[in-house]
């Protein structure tokens, strides 16, 4: 049976406030545990903060830190209602003469007219090929009509590259089929079992709809006949089954849009580069500018800062030799940095660089093991890497993080042992007390029942 407990009672005495109060002098080494805890998570909060701005800046030199990075290049019609262009970086710069001669086309048939879309066109299988992939299709009394076998060419599983729809005009609603693909590799074929009438290539039942223009079956003119496109690169025929161009200018690909002729010019797209350089500037200012709060934050007086500042501007201050580069300071392309480590881009001198020694520039930054970018971004996949500068001391950080939770634990474990001791100890002055004031009481009572003795 439990037995209830009113500490004090007895005595009269605030024992549980009593008790509280000697457990917070008992607690003020988890107190201090809680606040250093709370110091070194503001830490590791303060280098997750610290990665991403590496991070950040790495990704900005990843168009500066290798030299095919520098290969950017634009392409540019003549005249964009025949044609437009786009270049990667394997392209080269060069103007070319561009005649569309002809455009790809797709093949695209229609049926006869039918009353309606419910109208029944016949029964059988029909064999719809593009190019050399075919599949089929069965019609039966659950799909016989004009809309039934439209659903049953887009809903097979194994179509290959058609399309059904219907076009309703005057005369009617008239099935028409179109290949996915433009070109000639992807012409349309149809061949049909017919059960109606088990004739395969006549007007009538589901034959209506045959198509073999190698076959000569043929009962209607088409919408569209699959074709080629043609294109003449400086006189060169180029042949594609789409109207896009794509190997015969190596790294530039051309759509053609209508027929004619105009230039295409293919061109280095400084711009972009130019960008890169501008975007690598602001990461690194960012960078910094979070080292400078970090130091006057939470890292205060932390080695890693100083550690990594040093290393980056013992890369930024050098001034070796780069192979392929008559530069060998990021100066000379117009990327300062100013006595308060601010990095800004003259726009004006890397441009006359660019214009005037293009693979000096390109490998300043980019030459492999040299470039700046490249031993910059080399520097900062160190940094954030398994093990690396900052993990390493996050790693730390959370180590020291989980000893005070142990640190913690014993303690708390302690304190329900002296809590327990102190309440044991209360509760016996409790009762002795309250033991007294009983015999207290009693010689109080006895005395006062004695017979009073009157003296003369």
């Amino acid at each position: 049976m439990a037995t209830f407990q009113a500490p004090g009672i007895g005595s009269g005495l605030d024992v549980n406030s009593i008790v509280s109060q000697l457990m917070a002098l008992e607690r003020q080494p988890i107190d201090k545990l809680n606040k250093t805890q709370s110091l070194v998570n503001a830490q590791i909060s303060a280098y997750g903060s610290l990665k991403s701005k590496v991070s950040d800046f790495q990704s900005a030199m990843a168009s500066l830190s290798s030299l095919s990075s520098f290969q950017v290049f634009g392409a540019t019609s003549g005249d964009d209602t025949l044609f437009t262009a786009t270049a990667d970086s394997t392209a080269t710069a060069g103007s070319y003469a561009i005649d569309v001669v002809a455009l790809a086309e797709r093949d695209k048939i229609a049926t006869k007219a039918y009353t309606d879309t419910a109208s029944v066109v016949g029964e059988g299988t029909l064999t719809i090929a593009t190019g050399t992939a075919s599949f089929d299709v069965v019609i039966d009394g659950t799909n016989n009509t004009v809309a039934g076998i439209r659903d049953a060419i887009n809903d097979a599983s194994d179509n290959t590259g058609v399309t059904a729809t219907i076009v309703t005009d005057d005369a009617g609603a008239h099935l028409v089929l179109s290949s996915d693909e433009t070109g000639t590799a992807n012409a349309l074929k149809i061949t049909v079992a017919d059960s109606t009438d088990g004739i395969n290539d006549d007007d009538a039942g589901l034959s209506s709809l045959a198509y073999d223009v190698g076959g000569a079956i043929v009962h209607r003119a088409a919408i569209s006949t699959a074709a080629d496109s043609v294109v003449k690169i400086d006189g060169f025929t180029v042949t594609s089954s789409s109207n896009t161009v794509s190997g015969a200018l190596e790294g530039v690909s051309i759509t053609a849009k209508a027929l004619g002729s105009s230039t295409l010019s293919v061109t280095r797209d400084d711009s972009k580069i130019s960008a890169s350089v501008q975007k690598f500037a602001d990461a690194f200012n960012a960078l910094r500018k979070e080292i400078d709060k970090q130091r006057s934050g939470q890292l205060e007086a932390d080695s890693t800062l100083l550690n990594m500042e040093r290393q980056m501007f013992s890369i930024l201050n050098s001034g070796t030799a780069i192979t392929g580069s008559n530069q060998s300071y990021l100066v000379e392309a117009g990327v300062t940095i100013d006595k308060l480590g601010v990095m800004s881009v003259d726009s004006s001198a890397m441009t006359e660089l660019l214009n005037s020694d293009f693979n000096s520039f390109a490998n300043l930054f980019a030459a492999p093991d040299e470039g700046f970018a490249f031993r910059l971004d080399a520097m900062a996949e160190a940094w954030l890497a398994t093990d690396g500068l900052i993990d390493a001391r996050e790693s730390g950080l959370k180590t020291q993080v989980d000893s005070i939770d142990e640190q913690k634990e014993r303690i708390e474990i302690r304190l329900e042992r002296v809590e327990a001791r102190i309440r044991a100890q209360f509760s016996a002055l409790d009762g002795l007390v309250s033991s007294l004031n009983a015999t207290g009481n009693f010689l109080t009572q006895q005395l006062a029942s004695m017979p009073a003795f009157n003296k003369s």
